[in-house]
């Protein structure tokens, strides 16, 4: 019995390995957002109006922020219970033009049986601001300085893996016209933080561009282009959402290298706003994401 849990414990180490430092493209602190409204939007979020989640999108979308708002968030990643993914965040309006500051965390874990074999913990401090604004057109900058903690458990032979600190810098763009059209621009980890004593390894960079539209009231339209840095592929993610009701939303999307599909469904209830978001995957299992929003 002694050897099996060893052995399962090993193996479980193995896969948190495996997904953490091997790919680059799916790795250490990547590819886990917290938005349920984009989430069933195909991902799209780097020039959409994005609320209390904007600095995991494009920090620079902060700037359209005029309330107080908190949110928080759980993923399940690919349908596995032993992958743990918690999200919160809160916005506070500057005075006048000095836009909008937000505080986010998000934790994520591997657990077995109530032990953690890998977490993952990044607090972000992120500001968002107009660089002009007029009736018809507006420039947006924004930023993120974030921190990184990643911390093994010990191993099968009670041998410390350790822990690492590092920091991250995220800066974005969005420039609107006439309150339709909206077009964004997103750069993770611009300072190419690395993580490692002996062998480092690259968290990622990622690159975003994206549009967003608004052909009339209750319709968003988006589409993003996203690339990470060292890969030969772009990624690309689009969807739509529709008001059907004063309360009631609906989204579909899809993203391709690889792909996948999503949908979702949004409920706004006084200040509150309940969402949730699926996104399909052609080898693993299903995501499914479920976040509160409350705004003054």
């Amino acid at each position: 019995m002694v050897n099996f849990m060893k052995v399962r414990f090993l193996s479980l180490t193995m896969l948190v390995l495996f997904f953490s430092l091997t790919t680059v493209q799916a790795g250490l602190f990547d590819d886990r957002y917290p938005s349920a409204r984009i989430m069933g939007m195909g991902g799209s979020g780097v020039a959409t109006a994005t609320g209390v989640w904007a600095s995991y999108y494009n920090p620079a979308v902060l700037s359209e922020m005029n309330n107080i708002a908190l949110g928080s968030a759980y993923q399940r990643l690919f349908n596995q219970s032993f992958f743990k993914n918690y999200f919160g965040a809160g916005v506070y309006p500057l005075p006048q033009k000095y836009g909008a500051l937000s505080l986010s965390v998000q934790y994520f874990g591997v657990e077995n049986e109530g032990e953690s074999l890998s977490s993952e913990i990044t607090v972000a401090l992120s500001h968002g601001f107009y660089l002009l604004k007029d009736i018809h057109s507006s420039l947006a900058f924004g930023y993120s300085i974030k921190a990184y903690n990643w911390n093994l458990a010990n191993s099968v032979q009670g041998l410390e893996l350790g822990s690492a600190t590092i920091m991250g810098v995220d800066v974005g763009f969005q420039a609107s016209v006439y309150s339709r059209t909206f077009i964004g621009v997103y750069f993770m980890n611009i300072n190419a933080p690395q993580v490692g004593e002996f062998a480092k390894h690259d968290l990622p960079q990622r690159i975003t561009a994206g549009i967003s539209y608004r052909p009339y009231d209750g319709v968003t339209t988006s589409l993003d282009f996203n690339r990470l840095l060292g890969s030969q592929e772009t990624e690309v993610w689009g969807g739509a959402e529709f008001q059907t009701l004063d309360f009631l939303f609906f989204r579909f999307g899809g993203t391709t290298n690889p792909n996948r599909f999503s949908f979702g469904v949004g409920f706004l209830v006084e200040k509150f706003k309940i969402d949730y978001g699926m996104r399909t995957h052609s080898e693993l299992g299903e995501t499914h994401l479920i976040g509160l929003m409350y705004q003054l």
